[in-house]
């Protein structure tokens, strides 16, 4: 059995085979030792990050948790909600390397510390807030972490930042510690103003995302690459922003989003949705709700036929489309789960169901990708004409339907197939480019070739 020396860093899933001198790091698989010097630094700037569970802390926390396999030794500088927040929510635990976990840096800031910025600006700071709005969204956080950043840039050697946005002040923080410290900078662009167009705005919040706009722009000037996370996406910040993109997609965790053979049972069509629904102005499951009411009014299918499930799911959200149902008994809904639980609840449905976000451009969710990893079909609600339709086309991941007899003819097709024993258990499509240590390994090729330019 290989020996590790103390003080090692280990990448994530990585088969040590040889023993590991003191104070090196492990890169490759299987595992190859190398001195803390020939292993690149890389400081990841974001706004959430595990075991917070907001959806956004997600992709900095896989990026951390594959970037040492191939070469880049990841530090997080991140926010963390204090327990009296009410925004405090330590339920997405990820599971990284036990030697990455010093590297995380958290700066504790709670509802209280915005509140006491905005009490105690002057007005000088207030003038100077309407230039800079991301001093004050949120309220005072880009000054704390600053402050508490400040002697990890000066106690570690760098080689490159990573601003992994949707908030401003993850880029204005790296900009300013990039052209201090003489560092590239690579901006991530997980949202982008420009996919709500299709939503209407008051004028207050219109004013709002051109002042953020004009710093977006500012704060670019320096970056060296651009990443986002669809096409959409990067057209629209290459013409916005003159600065190349490249797309790395949110993709899913192959270690835990993973087709699994569980006892077989007999029961109903499963069709599960996992996760919030903030509005049915933008996510809407209407058609398939009338579809099924519909085929089992007709004595198509029986109410025993079928069972759509919804897990984190507030059903006050659904409660108008629900109540005009002649049949409701096929609609169930259950309390949250953790998201370790999900991988085995998504491999027990028969279908995933996935509600595009009508009115927005480019929003490929991580749901998208973690569907497809289990390999259990998707079907898409409505249809975004798009890159979603495009996506679960050109790899078979499952159908994208807008109108309801289609789905009829459909649904009949898949549950009459389930009843005999025919319909497949997993897709058969190759979804691995898709997995997040591979869009990881095509970052940090990135990273390498930004490196690279910066040095020559």
């Amino acid at each position: 059995m290989a020996n590790v020396g103390e003080g090692c860093v280990i990448g994530a899933g990585q088969d040590v085979v040889k023993d590991i001198p003191d104070w090196s790091v492990a890169v490759g698989n299987p595992a190859i030792s190398k001195s803390r010097k020939q292993v690149k630094n890389v400081l990841i700037i974001c706004g959430s990050f595990p075991p917070q569970s907001l959806v956004g802390g997600l992709r900095p926390a896989m990026f951390a948790k594959y970037l040492l396999n191939y070469g880049w030794n990841p530090w997080v500088l991140t926010r963390n909600f204090t327990k009296e927040d009410f925004r405090y929510d330590e339920k997405m635990p990820i599971e990284l390397p036990d030697s990455l976990k010093h590297q995380i840096i958290k700066v504790d800031y709670s509802l209280v510390d915005e509140q006491t910025y905005l009490e105690t600006r002057t007005i000088i700071d207030k003038i100077r807030d309407f230039f800079y709005p991301e001093y004050s969204n949120p309220p005072g956080l880009y000054f704390a972490v600053k402050r508490k950043s400040t002697d990890i840039i000066l106690n570690n050697r760098f080689d490159l930042i990573f601003a992994t946005i949707p908030d401003q002040w993850q880029l204005t923080l790296g900009a300013h510690f990039a052209e201090k410290y003489k560092l590239p900078l690579i901006a991530d662009f997980r949202d982008i103003k420009e996919q709500e167009e299709g939503l209407g705005r008051s004028f207050r919040t219109s004013l709002q995302v051109i002042r953020f706009a004009i710093r977006r722009f500012i704060t670019t000037r320096n970056v060296k690459h651009i990443i986002t996370v669809s096409e959409f996406h990067k057209r629209t910040l290459e013409k916005r922003l003159k600065r190349r993109c490249s797309i790395i997609y949110n993709g899913f965790d192959g270690a835990s989003f993973k087709p699994m053979n569980l006892p077989k049972g007999k029961g109903p069509f499963r069709i599960i949705y996992i996760g919030r629904i903030l509005d049915i102005w933008y996510q809407n499951p209407k058609i398939l709700f009338i579809a099924l009411d519909e085929l089992i009014t007709q004595g198509t299918i029986s109410l025993s036929d079928v069972l759509i499930e919804f897990f984190g799911t507030e059903r006050k959200k659904l409660d108008l489309l629900i109540k005009d149902l002649k049949n409701q008994e096929f609609i169930k809904f259950h309390d949250r789960i953790s998201y370790a639980d999900v991988p085995v609840k998504l491999n027990e449905a028969q279908m995933l169901l996935l509600l595009t976000n009508e009115g927005r451009n480019g929003i490929l969710t991580t749901k998208l990708f973690e569907y497809a990893g289990v390999k259990k079909p998707i079907l898409c609600i409505p249809g975004d004409q798009k890159e979603i339709d495009k996506l679960i086309h050109d790899y078979r991941l499952g159908y994208s339907i807008s109108d309801v007899n289609t789905l009829k003819k459909k649904l009949v097709e898949w549950i009459d197939s389930y009843n005999v024993g025919s319909f497949p258990v997993h897709i058969s499509s190759n979804v691995e480019f898709f997995s997040r240590e591979n869009q990881t390994r095509v970052l940090s090729q990135i990273f390498n070739d930004v490196l690279e330019i910066q040095n020559s």
